[in-house]
């Protein structure tokens, strides 16, 4: 499994299976819930119980939490976690 890149791009679409020549430059594909809950463990945001349902829930709203073309995936991340914790 690749682990979630940080610095990359979030993009708005689902890039899962897109021919690589469609994917804007800095932007990491196939983006998975594993890989998202991997990262907010990994970073110390979530216990293991509660990043699965997290991955799950991100993977699911990633477009609602797309603001525009320069947010990287770890601001992103950080923006939903602020949601999921209740603090938005």
């Amino acid at each position: 499994m690749t682990e979630l890149n940080p610095d990359a791009l979030a993009e708005w679409g689902d890039e899962d299976g897109a021919p690589a020549e469609d994917v804007r430059p800095g932007v990491q594909r196939d983006v998975t819930p594993k890989m998202i809950a991997t990262y907010v463990i990994n970073e110390g945001e979530l216990p293991h119980e509660s990043a699965a349902p997290f991955g799950e829930y991100l993977h699911q709203s990633w477009n609602d939490y797309v603001e525009n073309e320069t947010l990287t995936q770890r601001d992103l991340v950080a923006g939903a976690l602020e949601y999921w914790r209740g603090n938005d």
